[in-house]
Parts: C-alpha cells; sequence; structure tokens
C-alpha cells in the first residue's frame, strides 16, 4: 500500500485516526492525532487510507529511496494564492506556557512588500516591514501569552504585490486581526502545514474577518485560567506511582485509577500527559542500572497511551531495549524495558 503524506488513515489495531505528516522509511510513516496533538509512527500495515486527495505525487510515497525522502515538513497543499499569518507555538503539549512565533506566509506566485504593526488600544507600534517572496515564512517575532495580553490587541498588515514582466495585478491587502489568547490555548485551531516543522495556526489575510480569532471573551480566558488551576490541584493530591518487584522485574501501573486520586478537571490530554511524566521520570531514575528489566502497565484501551510510550522509546530511549511484556501475565496492555 502506497500512503502518501497528506493521507487520513485510521489504525487497524487500535481506535484511531490521524493524518500522514512524514514518512520515516519504506515501511513506517508519523501519523498526527488531532484528538490528542502528538505525532506517533506508525508501520504502513497497520493502516488503512479513509481519504487521500493526492493521486500524482510519487515522491511522497514510502517505497522510494531514503535519499529522496521528503523533510517532514513536506506536506503536500494546494496553494491558496493568497497571504496567511501563522502563529507556530515552541510548546503546543503545554500551550499555556509556550511562546508564540507570527509569521507572514506568502503563498502567492508574486513578491510581497508589506508592513507590520500592533495595535494596543489607540497606538499602533511598527514591528515589521520588508519584502517575502512566494511560499516563505516571514518572522515577524517570538512573543508568550502574557506579551500578547499586554501589548497586542490586533495586528495589522499592509502588503502590495510585485512580479516582474507579464503578470496579473493584485488588489493590495489591509487587513486588521484581533488576537484571542482564548484561542491560541485551544489545540483543535493548530494543523501542520509544509511551511513549517511544528504545527502551526495559519488564516488568509485577504478575508474580510478572521472570525476565530476575533471578539476577547474574558469570561473564557477566566475559565480557562480555573480550569488550569484544577488541574494543577489534582496532580497535588496524586498518589504514589504503584510499584512492585516480581522477581527481577520492576512493574510500574500507569492506570490513572492508581496514580490519580481523581480526575476531575482533567481532559483525557492532561491524563494522558501526567501517565507519561511518570513513565519518563521512571526512565530517568533506572537509566544507569544496566540489566534492569521494567514492565509498564499500560493497558489496551484506545491503545493511544502504549503508541506513545512506544514513540518515547524509540525516540528518547532507544538505547534501551523493549518489547511486548509477557502476554501470559499482561496480555497485551504492557510493555517491557531492559535497560542498557
Amino acid at each position: 500500500m502506497n500512503v502518501r503524506i497528506g493521507d487520513i488513515v485510521r489504525f487497524i489495531s487500535e481506535k484511531l485516526e490521524g493524518k500522514v505528516t512524514g514518512i520515516v522509511d519504506k515501511d513506517t510513516v508519523n501519523v498526527f492525532c488531532d484528538e490528542y496533538g502528538f505525532e506517533i509512527p506508525a508501520s504502513v500495515n497497520d493502516l488503512v487510507i479513509i481519504h487521500s486527495d493526492f493521486r500524482t505525487n510519487p515522491s511522497a510515497e514510502t517505497n522510494v529511496p531514503n535519499d529522496q525522502l521528503p523533510h517532514q515538513q513536506s506536506i503536500t497543499m494546494q496553494s491558496a494564492d493568497t497571504l496567511y499569518l501563522a502563529i507556530v507555538p515552541d510548546q503546543f503539549s503545554n500551550l499555556l506556557a509556550s511562546r508564540y512565533e507570527f509569521f507572514l506566509v506568502n503563498d502567492t506566485s508574486q513578491t510581497c512588500l508589506y508592513s507590520v504593526a500592533f495595535r494596543n488600544n489607540e497606538k499602533y507600534t511598527g514591528i515589521s516591514a520588508g519584502h517575502c517572496t512566494p511560499d516563505e515564512p516571514c518572522s515577524l517575532g517570538s512573543y508568550t501569552l502574557k506579551d500578547i495580553d499586554a501589548t497586542i490587541k490586533a495586528i495589522r498588515i499592509q502588503a502590495v504585490f510585485f512580479k516582474k514582466g507579464t503578470t496579473i495585478p493584485r488588489n493590495p491587502v489591509d487587513t486588521e486581526i484581533k488576537i484571542n489568547n482564548v484561542n491560541l490555548c485551544k489545540s483543535g485551531s493548530y494543523k501542520h502545514s509544509r511551511w513549517f516543522n511544528a504545527i502551526s495556526l495559519l488564516r488568509p489575510l485577504e478575508k474580510e474577518q478572521w472570525d476565530e480569532l476575533e471578539d476577547i471573551d474574558e469570561k473564557q480566558l477566566e475559565k480557562a485560567l480555573k480550569e488550569k488551576k484544577v488541574t494543577e490541584h489534582t496532580k497535588v493530591v496524586a498518589r504514589h506511582p504503584q510499584k512492585q518487584m516480581v522477581g527481577n522485574i520492576l512493574e510500574i501501573d500507569l492506570h490513572c485509577d492508581e496514580l490519580l486520586e481523581t480526575t476531575a478537571g482533567m481532559e483525557s490530554k492532561d491524563i494522558l500527559e501526567y501517565q507519561l511524566d511518570i513513565f519518563r521520570k521512571t526512565m530517568e531514575e533506572y537509566k544507569l542500572r544496566r540489566g534492569q528489566k521494567i514492565v509498564f502497565i499500560h493497558g489496551k484501551g484506545d491503545g493511544i497511551l502504549r503508541q506513545r510510550i512506544l514513540w518515547e522509546l524509540q525516540t528518547k530511549y532507544k538505547r534501551h531495549h523493549h518489547q511486548d511484556a509477557s502476554f501470559k501475565q499482561y496480555g497485551y496492555g504492557a510493555t517491557m524495558v531492559t535497560i542498557k
């Protein structure tokens, strides 16, 4: 089966869907799962394509030589023939603490001459000016949510277009976009694009409104902050991880009801991140104990915790050996790591 970047796929072994965002090798691709907000590696033999817009992009297939594989950010997209404001967080897993880098992206065939100013109440502050060549992002600066809330109520972007020789004139752009911190913290707003390795929030500038970022709702922001405090409090009353030695094997039970007194105020991704935090702390604690065997009991469920643990083992802890734990003892619900 030829899986291409941009295909929407469903896992055969798990109740999970996502978009193919990168090709690792001829047998493995990266799949971004919107529900959880991260990528996981997947075998092409474990995927079924449920939607594909790409029929003539052989360079994105999994059967091409490794030295011709596309870069991870090379996601095929049809040109929208417009300018975009792009916002890229540096910590997608923690949007409240992230810095946000703003970019102007020129998805047209002409060079754009632009100027950018931030508005705070009635005062404008010039930020950047220059030219942006086709298909190139131009950085406009990096800011925290605190910076944005204090100094950036809106972004004013003006642009004219130029192409030497035969051309079709374009109308200039003169747009003011309001920024809403609440919407910046919604993980569902972010998608993969061909311009960035990380996922980004993209909005075209040649529209009358930028609906998803307009009308700052202070009540929504207050609610989001309260929910964050509830989550932090929930972590304070967490139980100690259940550890036990069975022979020379250390067992760690990652089921949420074994780790937390309550999950009130926590979303699925918060619980997942807490489970992964216990996994990482355990790996760090035992990473120098050569020969130590650790069984992480994650359960089957929808398989997302298992997939994420395998991803971490294949990337952050790849020098250690891992395998499915004894089926007789744990069924499909555990992974054993041997410290090397």
